[in-house]
């Protein structure tokens, strides 16, 4: 289990029933993760390691070396407790009433303030229901306490004391020296937080909230708003060290410490200690995240070997967004199985009756049963049993063009991926792609129909220019490399092709082309007739729900040719 799928689990794990609300979005270009919200629900922002050639990754600013074990594990872990911290935020945090907080003119403080009362809140949750989850957020905390520049570097008094909470209620201690008055503020902001119940009532969060920032705003203004390496950043923060050296000998008393903040047995907190020192779990997690860029990153060398000929910038996978695609797949469950439904009917298989639901297409009764809008499947005729094997390229266009149909067009796409997990057998027979100026790989065809790749489609975005001539190019190079016997190319655009001087002298000329090399050809207008003006084997769409009619036509015109 690597990064992806472990955050899925964690989130169904806690978050129970509510989880289709959380979206999860992986980045491996943040600092630090963070907490947003889209119509539904939070928004986790989660950071996973960059590769940095063959050993080394960049991963919250750091530079480690995966062959070092101890870098494994502060990575992992660091994943694993930022998951858990955000994840159980989304559970349970509410903070929509603490715009009552009276006085808050310094946003910053108040942001902090906030952040200090919920985290506090979490923790005695951890405490009393969520036990296993400690030694994970413990060992964040040490690294994060060790990483962390003591207060003597803090540029003002506002942000020393509000450096000194995040040591003193994470780790037991103050990095650094503070002033009487200040140390006796922090001691009494750490007391009041240590005595908050996990299901405090608001106003008693709000009084909190409220002593918190009135302690701190008479230091001044901080610039920034200090967070830990795992928790919820709130903007610009400076607080660490970047080069410092990570070694277990120099964490694991800072680890223990941290979890004796818990006030957990000491047999939980040799468990814990346990559970880091072994290494286990972080191996096999970084070794299968490894496995899987390696994967990623050899179909990535074949498209960018097959596209030299053409103007795309990149070659690039999209951002994985699993929750956007079950949003989608939920609002069109019901065409899509009337897609499948009619489509499944040109499978050649055998049937009992004259009339079948299956076996050769009877053209003329098809095209009556559709202008009639009938319920009618019976318009096959029996024939001995074939197997037409087929491959399909689904490509989609991603240009700024189309940002206004963003979900149209990325439900076209989930219509169409459906269809074909259910018609072609072979999972490797079809591929799915998106473009603008650069080239995304949705699905490869070495790649079975997986969550990764829902999570794709999910995750598809606009932006960029419309290199449609040089899309079709590369999905069709890809596509003359598979054995099968049928190849169809379906086109999802509004054709109207952008970036360069005779792009669409381009077009009609490189899809006259590929039509000779025995690929069909079928397109997807998305609220645009000017596919007509390339493709004969066309249907425009305004909506992913007129799919079902259109497409229909379009298929069952293309195969009776």
């Amino acid at each position: 289990m690597e990064f992806y799928d472990f955050a899925w689990s964690a989130l169904h794990q806690l978050v129970g029933t509510e989880a289709d609300n959380v979206r999860i979005l992986i980045h491996d270009d943040l600092r630090f993760p963070y907490l947003g919200r889209d119509r539904y629900g939070y928004v986790l922002h989660l950071i996973k390691p960059r590769k940095l050639g063959r050993d080394h990754v960049m991963f919250q600013g750091m530079r480690l070396n995966l062959r070092i074990p101890f870098h494994k594990k502060v990575v992992w872990h660091l994943f694993k407790a930022a998951t858990y911290h955000l994840t159980l935020h989304a559970a349970f945090s509410d903070f929509s009433f603490y715009w009552k907080l009276p006085r808050t003119e310094n946003l910053n403080v108040a942001a902090y303030a906030v952040s200090l009362v919920e985290d506090a809140a979490l923790k005695s949750r951890l405490m009393k229901q969520h036990s296993a989850l400690i030694p994970d957020i413990a060992f964040a905390n040490a690294v994060s306490h060790f990483l962390l520049k003591p207060v003597s570097e803090m540029p003002n008094d506002a942000s020393k004391i509000m450096t000194a909470l995040l040591s003193k209620l994470n780790i037991g201690e103050i990095k650094g020296k503070l002033d009487g008055d200040m140390e006796k503020d922090v001691k009494e902001i750490e007391a009041s937080l240590q005595n908050l119940d996990a299901d405090a009532e608001k106003h008693v969060k709000l009084e909190a909230a409220h002593q918190i920032y009135e302690k701190i705003t008479r230091y001044g203004e901080p610039f920034e708003v200090p967070s830990l390496l795992y928790t919820e950043s709130h903007g610009r923060n400076t607080r660490f060290y970047e080069e410092k050296t990570l070694s277990w000998d120099k964490i694991k008393p800072v680890f223990i410490q941290a979890l004796s903040t818990f006030q957990t047995g000491n047999e939980q907190l040799n468990a814990g200690v346990q559970n880091v020192e072994d290494g286990g779990e972080a191996f096999r997690a970084l070794r299968t995240w490894e496995e899987l860029e390696a994967s990623k990153q050899k179909i990535l060398a074949q498209y960018a070997a097959i596209g030299k000929g053409t103007l795309f910038e990149d070659f690039a996978f999209p951002i994985e967004d699993y929750a956007q695609y079950l949003r989608r797949r939920k609002m069109l469950g019901s065409s899509i199985r009337r897609i499948m439904h009619k489509l499944r009917l040109l499978k050649n298989v055998t049937g009992e009756d004259f009339r079948q639901e299956s076996g050769f297409i009877d053209l003329q009764e098809a095209i009556q049963v559709i202008a009639s809008k009938s319920q009618r499947t019976d318009i096959f005729v029996r024939e001995e049993l074939q197997t037409r094997q087929d491959t399909w390229s689904i490509l989609i266009d991603a240009s700024h063009s189309l940002s206004l149909f963003k979900g149209e067009v990325s439900g076209v796409a989930l219509c169409l991926a459906e269809v074909a997990k259910t018609l072609i057998l072979n999972q490797n027979s079809w591929g799915v792609y998106a473009f603008n100026n650069k080239f995304y790989i949705v699905k490869d065809f070495s790649e079975t129909y997986t969550n990764r790749v829902r999570a794709r489609i999910g995750g598809l975005t606009h932006g960029g220019l419309t290199y449609l001539p040089d899309a079709v190019k590369l999905a069709s190079q890809a596509l003359m490399k598979r054995l099968e016997e049928a190849k169809v190319l379906v086109i999802i655009s509004d054709f109207f092709p952008s970036g360069y001087e005779n792009i669409e002298d381009d077009l009609k000329e490189t899809l006259k082309k590929i039509e000779r090399m025995g690929i069909g050809v079928i397109g997807i207008g998305i609220r645009s007739k000017a596919v007509k003006k390339y493709l004969r084997a066309s249907c425009v769409v305004r909506t992913p729900f007129e799919l079902m009619k259109k497409f229909t036509k379009a298929f069952i015109e293309f195969s009776s040719t």
